[in-house]
């Protein structure tokens, strides 16, 4: 779908599904990610609308046979397949087994090589990807916190992503010193004074006084879209920003279905997501832009954690279920 529609086009235009549901008109059938086939997509997002549900495009044309069986959960729980593959969940391993008529079943999960997370071998597979941690602390990924997790049981990811200034001072209070004086972490936090400290406790330490400008260095690519992004921004009676430097005409779609109120506000949000990126100009509209519809095959998925203290399957499963499904609050389990 190319045209951007508000809710107030959408309750004009959807008075009458029925109107839409001919295949051979707005670009054909489409499958949806629930295995259903809809005409077109115009009719796909009346339906959403009168349901009002988030049911994305999948791809165009008809759903395949086996995509029935293939429905996404967005939640990471690992299995371990007859194949000795870990699965990122059952519903997952059950889609592999279709789609390959292979005699596929799950089994004990000790019976699945694991990866030890004390090797380099297991650090170097997470790369640079930074977690915090309940304990404040930020490590370079996931790999770290698990080897430490043998000493240490309590220890637990809370977020991707450093842990920010608010977190760690809520954690220490003044015993931020003792840390910043024994403990060296690159979780940088831009201050008022312009400086980049190298992270929270060291600014917390030395600098109580000044203000988080950005939680990230200073000058770099994000910082700069920052401060295009809130210059002359105020804050209305509701609660929201404004900022009548930017039009309808500036707004963007990021990957994540969230529409930005211009590209310098995309790119100043991906310092608390790195995953979004510019899908297209314009605002976010109707099922194509559903990220639901875009969560990747098993052999691509990269679990990531989310704030709601659950884990999922990759960043697109995580931006569905925020789509979807209420907030919880259980702890993370660690990415195998």
């Amino acid at each position: 779908m190319c045209i951007a529609l508000t809710s107030d086009d959408k309750g004009a235009l959807y008075q009458n599904c029925t109107i839409f549901d001919k295949s051979d008109i707005y670009g054909g059938p489409v499958c949806g990610d629930n295995g259903v086939t809809y005409s077109n997509s115009f009719y796909l997002d009346c339906k959403n609308h009168h349901n009002r549900e988030t049911v994305a495009t999948l791809h165009s044309g008809p759903c395949l046979e086996n995509e029935k069986y293939c429905n996404v959960d967005l939640y990471y729980d690992p299995v371990c397949g007859s194949d000795h593959k870990i699965y990122t969940n059952m519903q997952s391993l059950f889609c592999v087994r279709q789609k390959q008529s292979r005699d596929l079943t799950a089994v004990s999960m000790t019976d699945c090589p694991q990866n030890d997370s004390c090797y380099r071998g297991g650090t170097e597979h997470y790369g640079i990807n930074p977690i915090c941690a309940n304990n404040g602390h930020t490590y370079q990924n996931a790999a770290q916190l698990k080897c430490l997790q043998r000493y240490n049981s309590g220890l637990q990811i809370i977020h991707d992503g450093g842990c920010r200034v608010e977190f760690v001072h809520q954690l220490y209070g003044t015993a931020v010193c003792r840390i910043a004086k024994t403990r060296y972490e690159w979780n940088p936090v831009c201050a008022s004074d312009g400086i980049t400290y190298p992270n929270p406790f060291v600014f917390l330490c030395y600098r109580p006084k000044l203000n988080v400008i950005f939680n990230g260095e200073c000058d770099t690519h994000s910082y700069k879209s920052c401060i295009e992004a809130h210059t002359n921004t105020t804050v209305l009676p509701n609660g929201e920003y404004a900022n009548d430097a930017f039009t309808a005409d500036d707004e963007v779609c990021g990957n994540d279905g969230s529409t930005y109120q211009s590209i310098h506000h995309l790119q100043c949000h991906t310092r608390l997501d790195k995953y979004v990126f510019l899908k297209h100009h314009g605002s976010c509209s109707g099922p194509d832009d559903h990220p639901c519809g875009s969560v990747p095959e098993e052999e691509h998925r990269q679990p990531v954690c989310g704030t709601d203290g659950r884990s999922y399957v990759s960043p697109e499963a995580l931006w569905c279920a925020k789509l979807r499904s209420p907030k919880r609050g259980e702890i993370c389990k660690p990415y195998l």
